[in-house]
């Protein structure tokens, strides 16, 4: 994608609650509308588009297995609070299972253990790019990394996450890149696509361990694709979303709705006004399409 995004002037744009706004239409990388889009905002757990974003392109460009691959739940992941797969320290899942407690349940456990494992894979192998050795930095340095290349201007991460930080923030338009961007990949749209996932695991006496995570998107239920969640305190309910049928490929991303409920509302109204705009901007194209073909045939009957 371009990394500067063309902004369409559609008329009569959606009311809605979030404090910012975007719809991208992922066919051809421009926004469709948005509102206050580039105001820098906590975005909670939409961090994860970017942790799972990061630890793909280590997986493709190490060839990682990530069925064989095992991540261990380390005491700081287990502890941490706010929405989690309900990792015990000492849980080993492998690669695969792991991204699906950090996208589905939103796991802050799942995400930490995520970083910690790639940041260390990077010290260990002489991969990092930065001086620091602490493994979750080292892997949030690779976020940022990630954030530039993607021309995400409006961006800087903290940690893998999204549990409250004021220096952890985005926008939406730059989530709305991101998630786009993570989309493409095959492996992450899997992923988030699914409603629920069973695994598994061991314990940390190596004994087997069964979870059990659902995704915490309900638009997946009403035709969506994807992607994922977000809510803290000084965030407010966030959601980035896909959307995909015959017609259109949408990305939409909500940061600070009035409630949670409004997400899912708003995120449809978003998707419903897209679609009318872009099947009519296609029908009214028709017609000058025709007309132009009509000329230049008569235009060539007359050369003749």
């Amino acid at each position: 994608m371009d990394k500067r995004i063309k902004k369409l002037s559609l008329p009569c744009p959606p009311l809605l609650t979030a404090k910012s706004w975007a719809i991208l239409n992922a066919n051809t990388g421009e926004l469709l509308s948005g509102h206050h889009e580039h105001e820098r905002r906590e975005i909670a757990s939409l961090t994860k588009v970017m942790t799972a974003y990061t630890a793909i392109q280590i997986i493709t460009n190490l060839n990682i297995n990530v069925t064989e691959s095992k991540v261990e739940a380390s005491c700081d992941a287990s502890s941490l609070n706010g929405t989690t797969a309900e990792l015990e320290e000492g849980d080993v899942l492998s690669l695969w299972d792991m991204l699906h407690a950090m996208l589905l349940p939103s796991g802050n456990d799942a995400a930490y253990a995520l970083a910690e494992y790639f940041g260390l894979a990077l010290v260990e192998l002489g991969l990092r790019t930065t001086k620091v050795v602490d493994p979750i930095q080292v892997f949030v340095h690779e976020m940022n990394r990630n954030a530039k290349a993607l021309g995400m201007s409006n961006t800087n991460y903290a940690n893998p996450h999204g549990l409250q930080n004021c220096f952890n923030k985005s926008s939406a338009l730059d989530v709305v890149r991101l998630s786009a961007a993570a989309m493409r990949l095959p492996l992450f749209a899997e992923i988030v696509s699914k409603q629920k996932h069973k695994c598994m695991g061991q314990d940390i006496n190596s004994r087997e361990k069964a979870f059990v995570w659902h995704n915490t998107n309900r638009l997946l239920a009403k035709g969506f694709s994807g992607l994922k969640t977000g809510i803290t305190p000084s965030a407010g309910p966030c959601l980035a979303s896909s959307y995909k049928d015959e017609r259109v490929n949408l990305v939409m991303v909500l940061l600070s709705c009035k409630t949670p409920e409004h997400r899912w509302s708003e995120t449809i109204k978003m998707k419903d006004w897209s679609v009318k705009m872009l099947v009519k901007t296609k029908e009214d194209d028709e017609p000058k399409k025709a007309t132009t073909f009509a000329s230049k045939k008569h235009t060539k009957i007359l050369c003749c």
